[in-house]
């Protein structure tokens, strides 16, 4: 289903620039009408041509990011104004983690529509020319994106520092689950830069000797080849550029998802002993002051009415269970804080007032 945007003037710069860009027709889900099943323009008499990009955008500020992959299909026509089919694929919103949300191809994107201002480029001549132009810019836009798909990666390896380090008590599961999805939309966008690589932005469809110049990477330099198609191979290079650059990000997502599971594993075996640490922890406490009172008898100080009677029996009860719970403390795996001492000397205040409590009530 294609859907409109509106006439924009795209690749104009952001700023504008004088002299760059053109007015175009934004439409949304998939290939231009008359576009979807013949080669354009592959007739004696069309008029129209169409060449295609790769599509990566990450767009929407900080907190509200979206990376968006797909196509870019750019159609010509003689005396019209271009047409530039959004072919959204996949997107992956980062509100509230990062998760793959459906296409939304039934309404217009401002912020994708904008994204299309750079890079500035001057778009003039024949329509073979103005879509060869338009194509090669949308396919160099892309390719800058990557940039900004590796700073999701650097914050992503930031938190999961921060997570190391105990500067952040956010679970690990949310950081594993954002690296799976940004690794998706990695080797999304890698594919998609891969296949508009081979067939060479589609040229094949209205001309098919400057597709077989270009993929086989016969010279340009040969008597009746087009002006356009310098700029033709500087697209075909950016996409191969593109999926080199993001085969690379791919390696590094999955060499982060691995480390990460190490950790993770690390992390299980670690939080099972600081359980079981805990848990001699109370027995410690229960028990000690148990065996104490178990071995002395506490009968010759009860019932607890004065204060000699109750430092001479609860205080080697709590100093037994305070040395026991430290002891604990000091042994315990990972990073302790204050925080721990403070409810472990808590715990043994709580039992020595409850001992405390207890005695005094003991009837005489």
């Amino acid at each position: 289903m294609e859907s409109g945007h509106g006439r924009q003037r795209v690749l104009a710069g952001d700023p504008r620039r004088e002299g760059h860009g053109i007015e175009a027709r934004i439409v949304y889900g998939g290939a231009p009408r008359g576009d979807a099943h013949a080669p354009a323009g592959s007739g004696p008499g069309a008029s129209g041509v169409s060449l295609t990009a790769p599509l990566l955008r990450v767009v929407g500020p900080r907190g509200r990011r979206r990376v968006v992959v797909g196509r870019v299909r750019v159609r010509t026509e003689r005396d019209e104004a271009p047409v530039v089919a959004l072919d959204v694929q996949a997107v992956w919103a980062e509100s509230g983690g990062w998760r793959q949300e459906r296409p939304d191809a039934a309404g217009p994107d401002d912020e994708l529509a904008a994204s299309l201002d750079e890079p500035a480029h001057g778009v003039v001549g024949d329509t073979r020319s103005r879509a060869v132009t338009m194509a090669k810019a949308f396919a160099e836009s892309s390719r800058n994106e990557v940039l900004r798909l590796r700073e999701l990666r650097y914050e992503l390896e930031q938190r999961m520092a921060d997570h190391l380090a105990g500067r952040a008590d956010k679970q690990l599961r949310p950081l594993l689950a954002a690296a799976i999805e940004l690794s998706a939309a990695v080797g999304r966008a890698r594919d998609q830069a891969l296949e508009d690589h081979r067939e060479v932005l589609c040229v094949w469809r209205w001309d098919r000797q400057a597709y077989l110049r270009v993929r086989d990477g016969a010279a340009s330099e040969a008597d009746g080849v087009p002006a356009w198609e310098a700029r033709l191979r500087a697209g075909v290079r950016h996409c191969e550029a593109m999926e080199r650059e993001l085969s690379v990000e791919a390696d590094r997502f999955q060499a982060l998802l691995g480390g990460m599971s190490s950790f993770a594993v690390a992390q299980g075996a670690e939080t099972q002993e600081r359980f079981t640490l805990v848990v001699g922890a109370g027995a410690a406490v229960i028990g000690l002051p148990a065996l104490v009172l178990a071995l002395y008898g506490a009968n010759p100080y009860l019932p607890l009415d004065s204060l000699d009677r109750v430092w001479r029996l609860l205080l080697p009860i709590g100093a037994t269970a305070l040395a026991a719970v430290l002891a604990v403390l000091a042994w315990m795996p990972g990073t302790t804080r204050p925080s721990h001492y403070l409810v472990a000397v808590g715990a043994v205040v709580a039992l020595v007032c409850v001992l405390l409590l207890a005695g005094a009530l003991v009837p005489v």
